[in-house]
């Protein structure tokens, strides 16, 4: 992590330091730990290079990823498990929605954190 006008930055993997992330990686996967869950920015050689320095089992979560594309990267093998994040945060009925193409909830960020059901609980099932 870098400090920038005194707050904390994690590394922006499309830019800055993709070499820093290569040796992370290949350091993490001595410790044998259980897994490593990544949020990918859109930097394709970089993750085709953390899948083969990574051992163990990856979890990729691709933000705004199109419904037609759920699965494609456990199909390819580049990741073991896929996470939806905020989609699946919207959606109860996730795996449902998918199987019959239903359509979504939208997630709605700003009832994030807000203590309340709004937000968790209370988006629509089929």
């Amino acid at each position: 992590m870098a400090q920038l006008q005194g707050k904390w930055k994690i590394w922006d993997e499309d830019t800055e330091e993709p070499e820093l992330y290569r040796y992370l990686v290949a350091e993490l996967d001595k410790l044998g730990l259980a897994y490593l869950h990544i949020m990918h920015g859109g930097n394709e050689p970089l993750l085709n290079d953390i899948r083969k320095l990574w051992k163990g089992t990856l979890i990729l979560n691709r933000p705004g990823r199109p419904r037609e594309q759920i699965g494609s990267d456990v199909a390819s093998g580049l990741a073991d498990l896929e996470s939806y994040g905020q989609m699946v945060l919207a959606n109860p009925d996730f795996v449902e929605r998918v199987k019959t193409n239903a359509p979504m909830n939208e997630p709605q960020p700003a009832t994030y954190y807000g203590g309340a059901a709004q937000g968790y609980t209370d988006y629509p099932t089929l």
